[in-house]
């Protein structure tokens, strides 16, 4: 029997000058914008910012680095990142970008990162060359040239938008697709970074339909997309050996449990034994050898109850506790823990405690809570245990205490407990959660690679166990101000759970603090009224407000936090 605890877990994680200008295209869903990055030289400064304006205006976003160029390489890194992140790139030429190193770095960047590059004249280049990958293609004249037809701005901006908008589908997943391939590249090319099969088809079609006008994908996309088609065939074949030994196991494994409910049911119906009736009762409740059922679990629990067997009167209360096979009824539920604690049952005690904890059926009482943990957890009880940790690690009806909690953890781990190495592996990201931000992000991020490395040898490919790190990960990374990587981890937890609106909070957050604002607000505004998770009945809008209000906490502020409708709540 699996004893009630609560939550032990803890509480869910949540999650220079460069300024992304965005606005919806008119044809399009919000935040499905075409991104682009606005290459310029500083002389030309109020020029490029009338384009961003313009373009803006006509339905894109528009990434424009406003900041210096300061010593080293770390403005590379920056301007780098940005072309990455882009789907096309508009150069704006003019005699002075011609001539800049730094803008031609940003065109070899550009062209090495298979992005579209479209050359704008902002004004005659008075004989400077433009860097050489430019000089092949169409330019558009945003001054009037007599020379040029429908040279202008006017007629200019309005050829520039018909480019930006060709092929806007493929080029969208150009970018989608390179981003995972460099976080794969960038982290060693390991194995749980590449798709999953659907995702292969889905990639190798895009692959197939490039648009002629539309760069050839890289060598590292080709590269990113064999490598996971590579996996997956590996994957699946060592998948099929698994499943068949597994159903070879299983078969061996009912087999046994059928004979062992015969043997038990001859026990229990010719010999009255008490303990046959209460191993009855435990297949039944757990449907081993028989189909679940936990009218038929009660019905054996109650024989054996009737006899005096502890083990029972104590199931006998956690089946009125959940409400299986009977009403729920938490009165009932007391009662029988009681019986079976007078009798010395620890698990019974320890479910007292959790009918204290949480309010039911009884006031709320940490004081009676602890007590009943600890009678518990001095009768061996490995659950007991692990709820006096989390109590002593929260401060309720105690003072917190971190050092207490690990003891207590420890304890139920030496005992079996599952959760709780867990429980020890959060303690310390918990502790330096008060203000020790950078440190926190450190733990969880470590904490995340040792998650997904085990569930993907376990399962074969990362799943919900890693989603759910993940969404540690961004929730410390917003309050260390590492606004990308929280972005980064909340996008990777959405891919592996969609539908996780715990998760949604914290990219929401992320596309808030990183200036992605339509698409921030569309998801604050998205799931109002939803429940949060099935186990947490909190609704979304007040989740938000919580979040925003530990944010204000921390000194972490944005403006958006005063437009969301319930963010002040």
């Amino acid at each position: 029997m699996a004893d009630i605890a609560h939550d032990a877990s803890g509480p869910s994680p949540k999650p220079g000058d460069v300024a992304p200008q965005q606005a919806s295209r008119p044809d399009s869903p919000e935040g499905d914008e075409l991104r682009v990055f606005v290459s310029y030289s500083r002389d030309d400064l109020r020029f490029a910012g009338q384009l961003v304006a313009a373009l803006n205006a006509c339905g894109f976003e528009c990434f424009i680095d406003r900041e210096g160029i300061s010593g080293g390489e770390k403005w590379k890194q920056r301007i780098g990142n940005l072309i990455s992140e882009a789907d096309t790139v508009v150069f704006m030429l003019s005699p002075a970008s011609a001539r800049s190193e730094i803008c031609a770095w940003e065109v070899e960047e550009a062209a090495r990162l298979g992005k579209r590059i479209l050359p704008v004249n902002c004004r005659p280049l008075e004989g400077a060359s433009p860097p050489p990958r430019l000089r092949d293609l169409n330019y558009v004249f945003l001054y009037e040239d007599p020379k040029v037809k429908d040279s202008g701005f006017g007629t200019g901006l309005k050829t520039l938008v018909a480019s930006l908008n060709t092929d806007f589908d493929w080029l969208r997943e150009h970018t989608r697709y390179l981003q995972r391939a460099t976080e794969w590249d960038s982290g060693g090319r390991p194995a749980n970074r590449l798709l999953s099969r659907n995702d292969i088809v889905e990639a190798k079609d895009w692959a197939a339909r490039r648009p002629k006008s539309a760069p050839e994908p890289t060598s590292l996309h080709l590269d990113f997309i064999r490598a996971s088609e590579e996996e997956a065939e590996a994957r699946s074949s060592a998948q099929r050996k698994q499943l068949e030994a597994m159903a070879a196991a299983q078969a061996e494994c009912q087999k046994a449990l059928h004979e062992a409910e015969e043997a038990q049911r001859k026990r229990a119906t010719n010999e009255g034994n008490a303990e046959a009736m209460f191993n009855l009762g435990l297949l039944y409740a757990n449907g081993q050898g028989v189909t679940q059922d936990y009218v038929r679990a009660r019905e054996w629990y109650e024989k054996a109850a009737e006899k005096g067997f502890p083990s029972a009167m104590g199931n006998l209360g956690v089946l009125y506790h959940n409400g299986q096979g009977v009403a729920q009824d938490y009165g009932k539920a007391r009662e029988w823990y009681e019986k079976a604690a007078e009798k010395g049952f620890p698990r019974a005690m320890g479910n007292l405690g959790v009918l204290y904890h949480n309010d039911q059926g009884v006031a709320q009482d940490y004081a009676k809570t602890r007590e009943r943990y600890e009678k518990a957890a001095a009768n061996g009880n490995a659950t007991a245990m692990l709820n006096l940790g989390q109590l002593y690690e929260e401060g309720w009806g105690v003072a917190q205490d971190y050092g207490k909690a690990r003891e207590w953890y420890e304890k139920a781990a030496d005992k079996g407990e599952p959760r709780a190495k867990a429980q020890l592996e959060q303690l310390p990201i918990r502790a330096a959660d008060a203000g020790r931000y950078a440190e926190a992000l450190q733990l969880q991020e470590a904490l995340a690679v040792k998650v997904e490395e085990a569930e993907t040898k376990r399962e074969g490919n990362p799943a919900k166990e890693t989603a759910q790190a993940l969404q540690g990960v961004a929730w410390r990374a917003l309050f260390a101000r590492e606004f990308t990587k929280a972005l980064t981890a909340s996008d990777r937890a959405h891919a592996l759970l969609p539908d996780d609106l715990g998760i949604e909070t914290n990219r929401a957050h992320a596309l808030m603090f990183v200036e992605r604002g339509k698409e921030s607000k569309a998801l604050y505004l998205a799931h109002k009224g939803k429940p949060v998770s099935e186990e947490d009945a909190k609704l979304w809008e007040r989740a938000i407000a919580e979040d925003f209000a530990e944010f204000r906490k921390a000194g972490l502020t944005h403006p958006m936090m005063a437009d969301i409708p319930f963010g002040e709540r």
